[in-house]
């Protein structure tokens, strides 16, 4: 069985795959990991949407928190062209999971309801993540010392939450179309959030 978990960035997707692998000894994957070995290995002219993201990031900061703020519908489309190119490589790894009998989460950015509603031949189950609440995941970042965007300001991360929160809604809306599950993370202890979520995907 493949296992599905998708939605925005600082959801908390790799600690409840890690949870899983720990707990019921299944390998899990980062769409994010595969994304660094594909651009690796492949150039803009041959994959640009694999690139949409570093473009993003190349911005000024002031640029990006501005865009963030009034345009979190752009930085969404940044993220969904990098996505498509991702997800090129993920249909074909887990077909030969599955074909060497070989249970996998995977997780990620790229795992969108309408790229895994997509899929054929995959035997999977597919749950969805969010958080509409830019306080929330503001104050998450604020308060773990170890987070990757500790060092930002506190104006990157404001806007950065807003991106996540618009994003949050986009997957939700997918998830509703496509008939998956969709598990709000917002007003929830995180504890019982996660279970909640393990509980859907694995049962």
């Amino acid at each position: 069985m493949i296992y599905f978990l998708g939605g925005p960035p600082r959801i908390g997707k790799s600690i409840i795959a890690n949870l899983i692998t720990r707990d019921y000894g299944i390998s899990s994957l980062s769409t994010d990991s595969l994304g660094a070995i594909l651009e690796s290995i492949l150039d803009l002219e041959a994959a640009p949407g694999l690139f949409a993201v570093n473009r993003f990031n190349e911005m000024a900061e002031t640029d990006r928190i501005k865009l963030m703020m009034e345009m979190p519908i752009t930085r969404i489309e940044y993220q969904l062209a990098e996505n498509a190119a991702v997800w090129q490589a993920v249909g074909p790894l887990t077909m030969r999971e599955q074909d060497e009998d070989r249970d996998l989460v995977v997780e990620g950015v790229a795992v969108l309801p309408e790229l895994v509603a997509g899929l054929d031949g995959i035997d999977y189950r597919a749950v969805f993540v969010g958080n509409h609440s830019p306080e929330n995941i503001r104050r998450s970042t604020l308060e773990n010392d170890n987070d990757w965007m500790a060092h930002y300001s506190d104006a990157y991360i404001d806007a950065f939450a807003i991106f996540v929160a618009a994003m949050s809604s986009y997957v939700e809306k997918e998830a509703s179309e496509y008939g998956f599950k969709y598990i709000e993370m917002d007003g929830k202890i995180f504890r019982d959030a996660v279970d909640e979520v393990v509980h859907s995907l694995i049962g």
